[in-house]
């Protein structure tokens, strides 16, 4: 996390701290006036709940009449009594969801009657009787697995009913024993009698395909509703005499979705009112902030836009302009490096460090590259006057050879020629060298085969390990984007490197991998080179210690093999291991 804080922008970075501290002043103000607006919801559910269960009385006790008692549990005036306490088109909580209630009295038996309030699937025809069914005897499980299956499955699943109906002066209310919807069906708690049945796709009441009104809104308003039947549940157990621990009313009441009340007939005690009503939060939001959330965040993105763009115009701008030039240093472009010396700030400053900085390397680098240049030609001066006379001896020594015996003309000539070869190659790997030396890329660069082009390289140096023993490890269709002579002249030297400092009967190992952190491996049995020494074997002319010394190299080919890796992105490196010596060509990174 703090290396990506880092690669983002000064600017940002700022505007990002200048952000937080704003924020850190922001949050408590609005968080006092959150309080404010869930205090206001708070009271205006509370009288909400006050109003609706008055409302909720009056219509009770008109509805009651002038009969002595109210009517038992399960019989028809107890339906219509249930039927006649919903009345859709009411604005009012209390004849929908966000505001349940229990109604509690005692029949003319002295049992124990309760009125749930309804929770209707509602149907609404565009002629005829509105029809409800009231679903609010079935349990919370089976009331989710219906708001699944209504909701979700199809836009409008067709509904079956099983149960009782009672029909009012507006409607007709369906309390059901069974319900199915789609192809999933759920039973009440308590049984009711089957007498009538109702199917949404056609009906005597609401004709064909009239859509229904689910009670639930939103999955919230679900959730809302089960917290208040659980705290009207809690609530009448405690005025049956349960001892309700502390530990659950405070846990039924910590979410604070709701509030609650208990009221009673102010003229029959016995019948009890238990009702909850949702705190409408988004309404007391919407008067307490009004407008202020988006002014607030419009405000708030403003500054932080103009503090961006000042910060970006007077600092980050200039710096990258200034990493612009350095980077022209970078790459020894002196003639287009032209600096802002003019600001009197701190870049300008940077600038002027910085032009005093890249004059003196322009000047180094004029001196250095006039001597390398001296260097470049004296080698290549050396190289190609050393050719003529070297053949020219070669030459005369067979020539000379002539007058003497055979044996001492053989030996003469043999070592004569054999000097004459040595410093042939010495004058052909200098060449390479130099020639490798002044090149930046690859001319003859293509997609090649470095499988078969190692077994190829086996081959052709198989007579080198004769007398060694050689095992190779040649990974599959492995491939490279290079040179294929420099590659080849690579792969050969490694190879030729491991045969000539290798005793007989010495082991020499060559692999070949995929992974470009260990491309090619060549291991081969030696003595040990001093940890020191082992860097400088890729350096030019250096042979290490005398032992190896003798065994014939000029001291070029580890350094020629090096920049032929470098050209290709790669690298070699050595490193002892039991017994011999390790090289390794691995990616350059």
């Amino acid at each position: 996390m703090k290396k990506r804080f880092r690669k983002i922008g000064i600017a940002a970075r700022l505007t990002a701290v200048v952000a937080v501290i704003l924020a850190v002043f922001l949050v408590p103000w609005v968080w006092q006036v959150a309080k404010l607006a869930q205090d206001k919801a708070r009271e205006e559910a509370n009288a909400s709940m006050e109003a609706n269960t008055g409302w909720l009385m009056r219509d009770l006790e008109v509805l009651k009449g002038d009969a002595a008692r109210y009517p038992a549990a399960g019989t028809e005036e107890y339906d219509l009594l249930r039927g006649n306490l919903w009345r859709d088109g009411v604005d009012t909580p209390y004849y929908n969801v966000d505001t349940p209630y229990i109604i509690r009295y005692y029949d003319e038996n002295h049992k124990r009657v309760l009125i749930k309030s309804p929770l209707m699937l509602y149907y609404h025809p565009s002629s005829g009787m509105d029809y409800g069914i009231d679903l609010s005897d079935f349990s919370e499980q089976s009331l989710r697995e219906m708001n699944e299956a209504y909701t979700h499955e199809l836009s409008e699943p067709i509904v079956t009913v099983y149960g009782r109906q009672v029909k009012t002066d507006t409607q007709v209310i369906f309390f059901p024993n069974r319900i199915q919807i789609v192809y999933e069906e759920w039973t009440a708690q308590t049984p009711v009698e089957e007498t009538n049945q109702f199917c949404s796709d056609g009906g005597e009441y609401i004709g064909a395909y009239i859509p229904g009104k689910w009670p639930f809104r939103t999955d919230e308003v679900m959730e809302g509703y089960f917290d208040a039947l659980r705290y009207l549940d809690t609530e009448l157990r405690a005025i049956d005499g349960e001892n309700i621990p502390d530990e659950e009313w405070a846990e039924i009441r910590a979410s604070k979705r709701y509030v609650g009340t208990l009221k009673t007939m102010p003229y029959d005690g016995k019948v009890i009112f238990v009702t909850a009503a949702l705190v409408n939060r988004e309404s007391a939001y919407g008067t307490c902030f009004y407008l202020m959330p988006p002014i607030t965040i419009a405000l708030y993105l403003i500054f932080v836009f103009l503090f961006y763009k000042i910060v970006r115009r007077m600092v980050s701008d200039p710096l990258v302009d200034t990493a612009r030039e350095a980077n022209r240093v970078s790459i020894l472009a002196f003639d287009e490096f032209k600096p802002d010396l003019n600001r009197g700030d701190e870049i300008g400053e940077l600038n002027r460090a910085l032009s005093e900085m890249a004059a003196t390397l322009h000047t180094r680098w004029d001196s250095e590259r006039d001597l390398e240049d001296k260097r470049q030609q004296f080698v290549s001066a050396a190289s190609h006057d050393l050719k003529t006379p070297l053949a020219l001896i070669g030459g005369y020594a067979e020539a000379i050879a002539q007058d003497i015996s055979p044996e001492e003309n053989a030996r003469y000539l043999a070592a004569i020629e054999q000097e004459t070869d040595r410093m042939n190659g010495l004058v052909r790997e200098m060449l390479d060298y130099t020639r490798l030396d002044r090149t930046d890329e690859l001319k003859n660069r293509k997609t090649l085969n470095l499988t078969a082009l190692v077994r190829d390289v086996l081959t052709e140096y198989a007579p080198l390990f004769e007398k060694r023993r050689l095992t190779a490890d040649i990974a599959d269709s492995v491939r490279i984007r290079g040179d294929e002579t420099l590659l080849r002249r690579a792969v050969g030297c490694l190879l030729e490197n491991a045969a000539k400092y290798s005793p007989e009967n010495g082991r020499v190992s060559v692999r070949l991998t995929n992974s470009r952190n260990h491309l090619l491996t060549v291991e081969n049995d030696c003595e040990p080179i001093p940890e020191d020494e082992l860097p400088r074997l890729f350096e030019m002319f250096y042979r290490g210690d005398k032992a190896r010394g003798r065994a014939g190299g000029h001291g070029l080919g580890l350094a020629i093999l090096q920049k032929i890796l470098a050209l290709h992105g790669l690298t070699c490196k050595a490193e002892n291991i039991k017994g011999g010596v390790r090289f390794i060509v691995c990616n350059k990174d």
